[in-house]
């Protein structure tokens, strides 16, 4: 990861301040996610942040609490539009997460499974 600014950007708990105009680049993490976040000193005037991918034909702007998974191997780069906090979750903490949640929900919803696995055995019995 390589950051190109003009001052020193302030990191504090894996998040990235961008203050307007500041970019970040980044190359081949595929399957990473960057979050975007509100900056604490301006919560009242939210930025955005403005992704641009090599080879994706759209560019993405998210807004404050919404995130974007890389899809190729070439150049990003993220700019802000106004403060905003940026975080880059690797595609290996991303999978982790999306298991843990899986798993959360799955324990919530036992009488699920179990009412799904009999309406089966339903079926095959009515063959």
């Amino acid at each position: 990861m390589i950051l190109r600014n003009d001052q020193t950007l302030r990191v504090e708990r894996n998040r990235i301040h961008l203050l307007d105009g500041d970019s970040l680049h980044l190359s081949r993490h595929a399957g990473a996610q960057l979050r975007a976040y509100t900056s604490a000193e301006l919560a009242e005037c939210p930025g955005m942040l403005w992704i641009t991918e090599e080879g994706e034909p759209e560019d993405v702007f998210l807004h404050p609490g919404e995130a974007y998974r890389l899809r190729g191997q070439g150049r990003v780069v993220a700019t802000a539009w106004g403060a905003v906090q940026l975080r880059v979750v690797s595609a290996r903490e991303v999978a982790a997460e999306a298991r843990e949640t899986r798993q959360r929900e799955r324990q919530l919803q036992p009488g699920r499974a179990a009412r799904t696995d009999a309406a089966a055995g339903l079926g095959s019995c009515a063959a």
